[in-house]
């Protein structure tokens, strides 16, 4: 009978332990995308890179992270972010090198990039809440033959960072 009720013990504070931990669990994604030149014949295939996610938890650390190189003689053609949602409603803001330069308040939104950008290292940020919190997100990054994708989903709040080197 002890032997039963040690045995039952340890299975719940095992079961309180992990479920402690999953609660607590925060998840970082980072990808790292380098592109040389933009001299590419336009029938070549266009580089792209996508990644998908699903969120499970309440942390506010949780952030998906990419790293994109390009020449600066790309900066004259557009790099368009593209922000579209499956839920209703994305809340929010776009942050270039630390200046908000667009509300979000919709579902989908679209900015070029370009005109924020000059050479060296540029960082992109974006934070928003969408509803329904099921619902999906997926932010793309497309120009100069440079394609970026990357969908998350799952807690109802979006962190994600761009960084751009361009040289």
């Amino acid at each position: 009978m002890r032997n039963l009720i040690f045995y039952a013990l340890c299975v719940g504070f095992l079961i309180s332990l992990s479920v402690g931990l999953t609660d607590n669990f925060s998840y970082n994604q980072h990808s790292s995308v380098n592109f040389q030149s933009s001299n590419s014949n336009k029938n070549e295939d266009v580089k792209t890179f996508t990644s998908f996610s699903n969120q499970q938890s309440n942390s506010s650390s949780n952030f998906q992270r990419s790293t994109l190189n390009f020449p600066a003689a790309n900066l004259n053609q557009p790099h368009v972010l593209k922000i579209n949602s499956t839920g209703t409603q994305l809340q929010g803001e776009i942050i270039i090198n630390g200046k908000v330069v667009k509300q979000l308040n919709n579902n989908q939104s679209e900015i070029n990039l370009s005109p924020y950008l000059s050479t060296g290292q540029q960082k992109v940020e974006i934070s928003a809440n969408y509803t329904p919190p099921s619902a999906a997100v997926n932010v793309e990054v497309n120009g100069s033959g440079n394609n970026i994708s990357q969908q998350t989903g799952g807690n109802g709040s979006l962190n994600y960072k761009l960084d751009l080197m361009i040289q």
